[in-house]
């Protein structure tokens, strides 16, 4: 027979009471944040689930925001580069009028000065700044001004004058995650919006006997393009081309010697690997190790759209209509398609940026509401069920009152 001892009864109410304290306790803290997962344990799959609905919201909210400041971004650039589009137009007016040869020296150097002060407006664009003081032309180097004006004196001028425009920006371009491993770019580099030729750099140096003598490379573009020990000038031109870098390599068959044409209109920026001099030994850089300092004997053409402009200056302050009519004209226009290529690719931008973030906005809601449909607590359900943990504690309580209170005082008379 098994003794029951008088704390028995006392401690097994004990449990049962705090057990069902802890049941109402964990109900109300649910109620209280509206989810039925207080942790995993109580429901590990559907733990599992929120967990990644709750990433995947995270995810798409950041690239949400991503493809709205891009799109602000690309939206701003878009109208500073419709305004440079408009000082082109006005350029190649005044190029056209300048060119017919009918007006005297002295009309074309008062065009001249009209075209001067355009320049000066166009450089002020390309040094635009966004609406966080970035610069929006400035490629990966954001907070440096990109366009720099060099002053100085020229001929027929009566004071400082720019004589050329530096690019002080960088190649590369941040990018923005806009949705799964899909980037897009949130700067512009200055140096190809803003070019007007194909960049051509042909070396004087023969190179048919070369061969790259240690494990080296070359960078073009930002791009490193590795070169191994016995590699002949074609084997470089080969990697070159091979490399996806929007530069063609080859060999002048009358110099023997190697050229660099841009696929698109751009500055090339092209430099010796770390300890290398491939470059500088083919003829192409003068080995002073600064990107894009050539050598000498390099023939190099192509400039940008300040410098087409600079030109149209000068030849109206020279009266040369010829040349106006020319190669001061070819330039113009193609540093205009140039423009209006770029500008063409920014809209587009605009437009993707514009659809993605209207896929997000309803992308989200829908992954909401999986995540709401594992979290979320049915509260009418759970009122219920709070309310029969009330009647089953009352009771409780009630039968431990009158159970309880027994001791052995209660027998003695």
């Amino acid at each position: 027979m098994r003794r029951v001892s008088s704390d028995f009864m006392n401690n097994d109410m004990q449990y049962w009471l705090r057990r069902n304290e802890d049941s109402m306790a964990s109900m109300q803290s649910k109620m209280s944040r509206q989810e039925r997962i207080e942790s995993p344990r109580d429901d590990p799959m559907a733990a599992a689930r929120a967990v990644r609905y709750e990433s995947f919201v995270g995810r798409l909210a950041r690239y949400e925001e991503n493809a709205l400041y891009t799109k602000d971004r690309a939206a701003i650039a878009e109208g500073y580069m419709r305004q440079s589009m408009d000082i082109m137009q006005r350029v190649r007016e005044l190029a056209i009028t300048g060119a017919t040869g009918t007006f005297t020296k002295e009309d074309t150097a008062s065009m001249a000065v009209e075209v001067d002060q355009l320049l000066a407006e166009l450089v002020s664009l390309g040094n635009a700044r966004g609406p966080d003081g970035d610069f929006l032309f400035a490629g990966d180097k954001a907070k440096t001004e990109p366009f720099r004006a060099v002053q100085g004196y020229s001929e027929g001028a009566g004071a400082a004058s720019t004589l050329g425009v530096d690019y002080l920006g960088g190649i590369g371009t941040p990018r923005a995650e806009i949705s799964e491993s899909s980037y897009l770019p949130m700067n512009l580099p200055g140096d190809a919006v803003f070019w007007a030729e194909r960049q051509r750099i042909a070396s004087g140096a023969d190179a048919s006997a070369y061969r790259v003598m240690d494990e080296t490379s070359v960078v073009i573009d930002g791009q490193a393009i590795g070169l191994k020990p016995g590699d002949t000038v074609q084997a470089v031109i080969a990697k070159i081309n091979d490399s996806g870098a929007a530069v063609k390599a080859s060999l002048d068959p009358a110099r023997n010697s190697l050229v660099l044409e841009a696929t698109d209109a751009h500055r090339v920026r092209i430099e010796d690997g770390d300890g290398g001099s491939v470059l500088a030994d083919l003829g192409v850089l003068s080995g002073s190790g600064v990107p894009s300092d050539y050598a000498p004997t390099a023939r190099v053409s192509g400039g940008s759209l300040f410098d087409a402009v600079i030109s149209l200056r000068d030849s109206l302050r020279k009266g040369d209509f010829i040349d106006v009519g020319g190669r001061v004209l070819a330039s113009l226009d193609a540093g205009m398609d140039n423009l209006g290529r770029r500008l063409a690719e920014a809209g587009a931008m605009v437009e993707r940026l514009d659809a993605a973030a209207l896929r997000l906005n309803r992308e989200i809601p829908d992954v909401t509401r999986l995540l709401a449909a594992e979290k979320d607590l049915d509260m009418a359900q759970a009122i219920t069920d709070f309310k029969m943990m009330e009647y089953a504690q009352t009771a409780t309580l009630q039968m431990a009152g009158r159970v309880l209170p027994k001791t052995l005082l209660d027998f003695l008379r």
